[in-house]
This record gives structure tokens, sequence and C-alpha cells, in this order.
């Protein structure tokens, strides 16, 4: 048998054992039989076991357990008991986990070595979003004055020596000018963009009443361009609500902004329900993008289009793609060149503020 089975009479001896025993106690029969448990284990009386079986001697209490065992050589050993009573005594059967409890032991060390180190890499990550949040502040907001006084500088300039300069002075002046103000935009966009998510609640959003307040802000720039927009009954979702405003409203401006000029933009946001997320689709009739450029579009500073022809930072569809990121989803882009745009994003049902 794989079992063990051993009887111990109401004074504690043994009065039979099987081949298994024998193995697992590293004690022969001769030297178990007639021996009483206190003899060969001195000390087992103060165990949890030993009680387990006083209570069956007594009570006739039938016990399942797991026993850890302290052999005479030192070494250690686990065993799954089953104690019930019987006329001589008790009667126990054992099975030997040991192999099963050390492998146990060392998941458990294992895990809570894992845990640990989960827990440094965890501290160093916030300590180094911290020296690039101090980085993107010093970058953006102590750079302002400079650049400030920079285009300052410029401007007195041109109006001191405006008699003496020529046309093609004053240009060079007015570009340098121009870079002044786009360096100041960006850096104002680097702050925005590491900003995003710090701080802030997920509340529960209604994306019909948010989209609303977007076609609001943009009403200027809606009515000059005869844009129209369309869209889906929209869920009410978990979420940063600033946050997914301005994922709303840079999607929107892009399709608003990138368009062909004869053609009046339409716009529709779509909505689809899965088991873990909604799957909004915002769906324009806009220049399009080449599949080469669908990866790099979401990245920083990235652009596709010479500041002349588009204006803008370059930061926008990467502040989108942080944004999804922080509600647990994706976005991507389904597009073909000079026949619209599909941007497709998620956002997970589970978020909380747990």
């Amino acid at each position: 048998m794989i079992e063990g089975v051993q009887i111990v009479n109401s004074n504690w001896q043994y009065v039979y054992v099987n081949d298994t025993v024998v193995e697992h106690s590293k004690y022969s029969r001769k030297e178990l039989l007639g021996y009483t448990m206190m003899e060969k284990y001195p000390g087992i009386e103060t165990t949890n076991m030993f009680r387990c079986l006083e209570e069956c001697m007594q009570k006739g209490t039938s016990h399942l357990l797991i026993n850890e065992f302290d052999f005479p050589d030192g070494t250690k050993g686990y065993f799954e008991l089953r104690v019930q009573s019987v006329d001589e005594g008790v009667l126990i059967l054992s099975i030997d986990v040991t192999q099963q409890k050390q492998a146990e032991q060392v998941l458990l060390q294992n895990n809570a070595m894992l845990d640990e180190k989960v827990k440094e890499r965890t501290a160093e990550l916030i300590a180094k979003n911290k020296e690039l949040e101090q980085f993107a502040y010093i970058a953006s907001h102590d750079l302002q004055e400079p650049l400030r006084t920079v285009s300052s500088y410029i401007e007195i300039f041109k109006e001191d020596y405006s008699d003496k300069l020529d046309e093609t002075a004053m240009g060079y002046l007015d570009a340098v000018n121009r870079a002044m103000k786009r360096m100041s935009a960006l850096s104002r966009a680097l702050l925005d963009f590491s900003r995003l998510g710090r701080n802030k609640e997920i509340v529960s959003i209604n994306c019909n009443q948010l989209l609303t307040d977007v076609v609001a802000d943009l009403e200027n720039v809606v009515q000059k361009t005869g844009t129209v927009i369309t869209n889906k009954t929209l869920p009410v979702v978990n979420g940063y609500e600033t946050e997914l405003r301005q994922l709303f409203q840079n999607l929107i401006s892009n399709a608003i902004k990138f368009r062909n000029l004869d053609t009046k933009p339409k716009i529709h946001i779509d909505i689809s329900e899965k088991e873990t997320n909604w799957e909004f689709r915002i769906i324009d009739n806009g220049i399009g993008i080449e599949p080469q450029y669908f990866e790099r579009i979401f990245q920083i500073f990235q652009r596709l289009h010479t500041a002349e022809q588009y204006e803008g930072s370059g930061i926008g569809l990467a502040n989108c793609k942080k944004i999804v990121e922080l509600h647990k989803g994706n976005i991507a882009l389904e597009s073909e060149l000079n026949k619209g745009s599909t941007f497709i994003f998620t956002i997970s049902k589970l978020l909380s503020n747990e």
C-alpha cells in the first residue's frame, strides 16, 4: 500500500504497523511494536497531531490533517494523516506528501522573492517617473522665461532698428520669433503629456454629454468648415473625465484639420460593446494616411506634414495613445490615402479607483 497503516492502543503503544510505516518512520517493525509513541518520539505529546489522536481516543472524533514530522536523524517529513477510532485504540492512515510540501515551500519562497523584486522595481519606476516629471517641468516651465525674453528683445530690436533693416533682415527676425513661439508651444505640450492621468479620480462619464461639450468647444471651426458630426448613442463609462474629453477633442479636431479643402468634413462616432470593453470608432472623410505611417503617428513629436501645411505640435496623437492606455485600452488606425481614416480605441469596463 502507498498508505501507511498503524494502530496505537490506549496506552499509546504501537500494536500494528505496515511496511509503508516502517519506510516512513525510518524505524524497523521490531523497533516500533510494543513501544509507545512518546518513547520513539520524545515531546510528541506537545504537538497538534497528538492532541488530535487524544481527542480521537477519548471521543471517537475523526481527523484529517497535514503533519510536519521531525525525524530522529534531524530530517523533516510531511504526511497527510487520517485518524479514526478503532477497538484497539486509534487507526492512523498516512500518505507521504514531503515532496509536494517542499515544492510548495520553494514556490512560496520564489513568489516572495518575486514580490520583493516587483516592489523594488516599482519603487525604481516611481522614482524615475518623478525624475521625468521634474525634467518635463523644467523643460516646459523654466524654459518659458528665456524664450519670452528672446521674443521680447526681438520685438524691441525690430521697433528700434526697423528703419535700418531691410526686408530680408526683418524676415529673419520674424522667422526667429516664430521659432521661439513654436518652441514655447512644444515645451508646454511636453508638460501636458507628462501630467496626463496624474492625481485624478475615475468617475462615471456620460459620453453623449461629453461629445456635446466637445462639439460646443469646437463650434467656431465646425461652422467655419461646414463640418457634419453624427454619432450613435454612446455609453456611460468609467474613466478620467478631463483626459477622455481631450481624447475626443484631439481626434475630432484632427479629422477637421486634415481634410481636403474642397470637401466638407464628415465625422461619425460609432460604438460597439465587447465583453470587457467599449470599442469606439471615429470615422472621417479626410486626407487619409498611408499604412507605413500607422505606428509613427502615435509617437511623440512625430509629424507627417510641415507646420506650414498643418499647424500643431505633433503631440496630439501621442496624447491620445497615452489616454487610451490609462483606460486599459488600445488605439489603432484604419486608413487609405485620400479616402479618410478610422481611429479605433477601446475603454475598459473594469476601471475603478481601487
